[in-house]
Order: C-alpha cells, then sequence, then structure tokens
C-alpha cells in the first residue's frame, strides 16, 4: 500500500533522502526514519542529478535543461544559488577531502570543477564522450568516470591532476560507484547487461558480472554486496562480491534510477521514475517496503541521503 508523502515546514530527525523529480521541478525531502517528506522545494528545470559537500552543508542539483546547478542549504532546506554553465549538466559527486564537486557536462566532454564553499566553478577535466556517473574514492585520490559512448572509464588522479588512464569496460556505462575501502570501482553497463569491476590499483578491469536488463546505478552494502537497479527490468539485481555473481533480483517498481545506501537505517532506497516513488530495502531479509509517495518522475542520481 502506498504510504502518502505529507509535506510539512517541520524539522526531521532521521537520515534524510533529497529526492530529485524531472517531471515537478522540485526536489522531496524525505524523513526515511518516519517515511514522510518534509519539504518539497522548487529547483531549476528537469532535474537529475544530486550529491552534497563534503561538510554536507550543501545539496547540489544538476538541472541539465537547464544548464545549471542548484544549490540547497540542507539545514534550511531553501535554494540559495543557482551555478550556471555552458553545457548539458547531469552526473555530480563530491570530494570527500576537498571542498569541491565535480560535475559531467554531458555533450562537451568534460567535467566542471566547483569550489562548494565559494559555489562557483575553478575548473575543468577533458573526458570521453557523453560523460555520465561520477565517483570520488573515500580518500580523495581518485575520480572516476564513465563514458557512456566511449564504453570507457577514465580514472583520474586527483593529488597528481595528470591526465586520466581510460580503460574499457561494458557497453554504454552510465552509473560508477567505488568500494567503501577504495579498492575497485563499478559500473553499470546500460546496453551489456552487466557490471564491470575494476581494480583501481592495477587500473583494469577485473571481473564482468551479469545483472538484470538495462542496469543504471550502483550502491554498496557493508556486507560485500552491491544493488543495481535495472531500469527495463523494474528490479534490483544484488551482486556477492565475494562470489561475483548475481544472487537475486527484487522487484522493485516502473523504472527505477537512482539508488544510495543509509547506514544508520541498514536499508537500500530507490527511486523508480515512471511509479513516483521511493522504495526501502530491508538489508537483512532484502524484502521491499511500502513505497513512499515522491513528486513527478524522480531520478536521484547520485547520493541523494545525508546521515545524521
Amino acid at each position: 500500500m502506498l504510504i502518502l508523502c505529507l509535506v510539512t515546514q517541520m524539522g526531521a530527525a532521521g537520515p534524510l533522502a533529497f529526492v530529485t523529480n524531472q517531471g515537478a521541478n522540485t526536489v522531496s525531502v524525505i524523513d526515511l526514519a518516519t517515511r514522510t517528506t518534509v519539504r518539497t522545494i522548487g529547483v531549476g528545470q528537469a532535474p537529475a542529478g544530486i550529491a552534497f559537500d563534503r561538510q554536507r552543508r550543501y545539496a547540489f542539483v544538476t538541472t541539465p535543461a537547464a544548464h545549471a546547478v542548484t544549490v540547497i542549504d540542507v539545514a534550511e532546506q531553501t535554494v540559495v544559488n543557482i551555478i550556471k554553465f555552458d553545457g548539458e549538466v547531469l552526473g555530480i559527486a563530491a570530494d570527500p577531502v576537498r571542498d569541491r564537486v565535480y560535475i559531467a557536462d554531458w555533450y562537451r566532454h568534460r567535467v566542471w570543477v566547483v569550489d562548494s564553499l565559494r559555489l562557483s566553478i575553478t575548473g575543468e577535466l577533458a573526458t570521453g564522450n557523453i560523460p555520465s556517473g561520477l565517483a570520488v574514492s573515500p580518500d580523495g585520490a581518485r575520480l572516476l568516470v564513465a563514458n557512456r559512448d566511449d564504453d570507457t572509464l577514465s580514472i583520474f588522479d586527483l593529488n597528481t591532476n595528470t591526465a586520466p588512464q581510460i580503460i574499457g569496460v561494458g557497453h554504454a556505462p552510465f552509473g560508477v560507484t567505488i568500494a567503501h575501502d577504495g579498492a575497485h570501482g563499478y559500473v553499470a553497463n546500460v546496453k551489456s547487461n552487466d557490471v564491470s569491476v575494476v581494480d583501481l590499483k592495477k587500473k583494469r578491469t577485473v571481473a564482468t558480472i551479469a545483472v538484470g536488463d538495462a542496469p543504471y546505478a550502483i550502491a554498496e552494502d557493508t556486507r560485500g554486496r552491491l544493488f543495481v537497479t535495472n531500469q527495463q527490468g523494474g528490479t534490483v539485481s544484488v551482486i556477492d562480491l565475494g562470489a561475483a555473481h548475481e544472487i537475486r533480483q527484487i522487484p522493485i517498481g516502473d523504472y527505477p534510477e537512482g539508488i544510495a545506501y543509509s547506514r544508520t537505517l541498514n536499508r537500500i532506497y530507490v527511486a523508480s521514475w515512471f511509479d513516483n516513488t521511493l522504495t526501502g530495502i530491508n538489508l537483512d531479509t532484502l524484502q521491499r517496503e511500502a513505497p513512499v509517495a515522491c513528486g513527478d518522475g524522480p531520478r536521484a542520481f547520485g547520493e541523494f541521503i545525508t546521515e545524521p
């Protein structure tokens, strides 16, 4: 049964999900502990990607159609700035060590570097064709960029600022994440229906794991498992990394996209674009919970959960 979201002006005690609603031009702020919406924030046209700066002060929301990033004050849950670009920005990731946010420019083959304190553009990095998902290692040493139309992954050394190493992955890579220990990167390949496992020290693909139909984004729990949204399949694949294979597919909703992990609640959360919902998965039972209603067209592409 669908749990309706009540829009209030009250604060929230639990972990918060900031869900981008592409069709509604809004962000739903959902208290995950109570499963209610505490605020709906108007942002730019067709919001998609999201990331929080390392201090969790701001949420940065990409709005590709508006060629901009909307900056939301997390505590006040209000828009405080809009950063304009001359390209179509989508994928986004924050640096956990430096005050930087990295933003993929969809058609211009580059990643913008933004100062997350001054809220200004400070540089750019050249990538492959159609840079999509981004991820930064926990130690801030590496930036990974999935180049969708090149079937490659760019690996940037953020300490040396040297040219990236380019490695081959599957067909049409999109979402990417990095293991908690920083040893491996994981890439969802939309058109080859698999996940590439990349050894970040050796800088090469070491395994390819078959998943569902049109894998889009990836999250990792703390038990050696990956969770992958399969857009066309309406499922989430569960991967046992020790065995390097899929162990289950969980029916989740129509066209699942964004996915993120809450350590506080021990849940994986999935935004289903065509269902207008956010659904939790209990990691003890691997059972889906009752969905929470969001705005029209939730994407939530990126790390959309902030913990207390």
